[in-house]
């Protein structure tokens, strides 16, 4: 509460007498003046004195109703200027706010004191510091860094990655079955291969993990095996999912099983069905060698991400061999895709050199999870989106990416 807000608390008083009176001198934004110096005249009393900020208001108690009379000092002048005069009231309090003009004050420069003598320039340079010791430690360059195509040193970046892989969490995506697998220690053996760098192995957010276990899932199956592809199909099976069959119907009713039968295709009889869809008549794009009759079987799908045709395990094995620094020929022993630590590195050389891990950094959602799957498995996405089908692939990749997420996260 202002100064005149507490004067006007109890405005009334005795009718017949003359009420108090303030006087407040301020500027135009009623704010109160300082340093204004004054002076009051009123039933043969005077008050002077000079404001302050927060003294600005001066309470009279009058016993007449004769003006009251009030001068402040001019400084422009240099003399009393009156202001208008003030009357009380009888019976109630009057405040009275004189707004008074403000003017500029000129500006005085002072002169700079005596600057002290300055030094004169010395006629030789200073002498160099002594060199200081030379570091102990490697200053962060570490010694195998790799070259780019000019032979330049490439230090690859380093990132904050959210933690390692746990077997916790591999478990809620791969539950265990009636027989206990997969057994905690696959499981671990899985998670420690990754966490020697997750940062380059492209696996080091949440979401980019979860793409990729929902992918392999997919690919390798609940149990997380990474076992070679079985072929142990009915007829009416061959017919829908291989290319070669849909042109060979005859075919597919000698090679497969019949629908209702529960008996497994021997070895021979899958080696037949591999190499004629995965044989150069089956599909082009494997690199399966024409004078190589087995080649379909031989380099059937192998491994977490099921790596298929002579084409990606020679793939396979030069990317290998730049990430890991090992030279293994998966394609004289084909079979070694299928074990630890070969299964999972073969996942980890299609994600990170075919860029899944860009596809996934747009989010856990379907359009993100089908943009992972149109390069993983393009055929499977081409057929559900001109036939939508509720146990298609495609859906079991969506559900197990966003269990996957839910692990992670």
């Amino acid at each position: 509460m202002n100064l005149w807000e507490d004067f006007l608390d109890d405005v009334f008083g005795h009718p017949n007498k003359p009420g108090k009176v303030m006087i407040c001198f301020v500027n135009r934004y009623l704010e109160g003046m300082d340093d204004v110096k004054y002076k009051i005249k009123y039933d043969g009393h005077e008050k002077s004195g000079v404001t302050t900020a927060q003294n600005y208001c001066i309470e009279l108690s009058p016993s007449s109703f004769n003006p009251i009379l009030t001068f402040v000092w001019s400084r422009q002048a240099k003399a009393w200027k009156k202001l208008d005069d003030v009357i009380a009231e009888p019976g109630h309090k009057k405040l009275v706010r004189k707004m008074l003009k403000t003017f500029k004050v000129p500006a005085k420069t002072e002169p700079l004191p005596d600057a002290p003598p300055t030094k004169p320039r010395p006629n030789q340079p200073a002498p160099a510091p002594a060199p200081a010791p030379s570091p102990a430690g490697d200053q962060g360059i570490k010694p195998d860094q790799g070259k780019n195509e000019n032979g330049q040193p490439q230090a690859r970046p380093e990132r904050a990655v959210p933690g390692e892989i746990t077997v916790a969490q591999l478990r809620k995506i791969f539950p265990k079955n009636k027989g206990g697998k997969p057994a905690d220690a696959h499981l671990q053996a899985i998670a420690d291969e990754l966490n020697t760098d997750l940062a380059r192995y492209k696996l080091d957010t949440p979401i980019r993990r979860a793409h990729f276990f929902g992918q392999v899932k997919q690919e390798a199956g609940p149990l997380l095996s990474g076992a070679p592809e079985s072929f142990n199909y009915k007829a009416s099976v061959l017919l829908a999912k291989f290319g070669y069959y849909k042109r060979h119907h005859d075919e597919a009713k000698t090679d497969g099983r019949t629908e209702n039968s529960k008996v497994v295709l021997t070895t021979e009889q899958q080696r037949v069905i591999a190499n004629k869809v995965y044989g150069p008549k089956g599909n082009t794009d494997l690199g399966n060698d024409k004078t190589q009759p087995n080649d379909g079987w031989n380099f059937r799908g192998r491994g977490m991400k099921q790596t298929t045709g002579r084409d990606n395990y020679q793939k396979f094995k030069e990317k290998h061999k730049e990430l890991w620094g090992e030279d293994v020929d998966f394609i004289a022993h084909p079979d070694k895709v299928s074990e630890m630590p070969y299964a999972i590195r073969s996942a980890v050389v299609f994600w990170v050199y075919k860029h899944c891990w860009q596809a996934a950094d747009a989010g856990m959602n379907d359009a993100a999870i089908d943009a992972v799957t149109h390069i993983v498995n393009s055929g499977e996405l081409a057929a559900y989106n001109k036939h939508p089908t509720t146990d298609s692939p495609v859906l079991n990749r969506r559900k197990f990416a966003k269990l996957a997420y839910a692990a992670f996260s």
